[in-house]
């Protein structure tokens, strides 16, 4: 639900999401986007009130979360000749114009093609959109491979731009992947598969939980080391 508030001289607009919690959440994203997490039963002229009061704080984060971005994308270009990483080998990105935008992964290459070669967002959204749809395919690969080992039988497979977690896994099953695990290498995926998969058995991080991981792979605890020392590097 769209609403809007008026705090002085600052007209604040925001995404209202009503969900079962106790408490009130505030989210700020790139390019001004507020979402607000609030639960079902408050009121809206409520709701209102706290943006109001948090106007100035909200607007100074998200001005912050545009610098952040700004720096991260200097940082890590998408030009013709930039690379970036796939199953955690340095590839070289291709760019030329073309009717459609998609792309392939050849030879050490990431090639491009779209419209606007010369748009970073738009080179960022191809890019995204390719390599999402290759950590799906990886990742259903990997959980085909693990799911009979570990004895579960997860529910629905989705790739996802996580800010926080790499994987997740609900109640009923169901699998949720960080996309930007395909720039890792591939034990590094296969540590979050297990992972996730495991927790259909324990749904907690106990002692037992862990066993069940290293159960499936011995080495997990230098791959999840290097999830945790890298993750600035899985960056787009």
């Amino acid at each position: 639900m769209k609403r809007t508030v008026v705090a002085g001289s600052a007209r604040i607009e925001y995404t209202l999401i009503q969900t079962v919690r106790n408490s009130v959440l505030f989210q700020t994203l790139p390019e001004g986007v507020i979402r607000v997490y609030a639960p079902k039963w408050m009121r809206l002229r409520d709701i209102d009130q706290m943006v109001r009061e948090r106007a100035g704080q909200l607007l100074e984060m998200g001005r912050s979360v545009d610098r952040r971005l700004d720096e991260d994308r200097r940082n890590h270009p998408v030009t013709d000749g930039s690379t970036t990483l796939i199953e955690g080998v340095p590839h070289i990105i291709r760019l030329k114009k073309g009717l459609q935008s998609g792309g392939i992964v050849e030879a050490g290459e990431l090639r491009l093609s779209l419209p606007e070669p010369e748009s970073d967002p738009a080179v960022r959204g191809v890019i995204r959109a390719v390599l999402s749809a290759r950590a799906l395919e990886r990742i259903r690969e990997r959980v085909d491979h693990y799911a009979p080992l570990i004895g579960v039988r997860p529910g629905r497979i989705a790739i996802r731009e996580q800010k926080t977690r790499w994987g997740s896994c609900s109640s009923k099953g169901n699998l949720n992947f960080n996309w930007k695990l395909i720039m890792a290498p591939k034990e590094v995926l296969d540590y979050v598969v297990i992972h996730e998969l495991c927790h259909l058995h324990e749904f907690n991080h106990s002692p037992r939980f862990w066993a069940l991981v290293q159960h499936q792979m011995p080495d997990y605890i230098a791959w999840k080391k290097w999830l945790d020392n890298h993750k600035e590097d899985l960056y787009l």
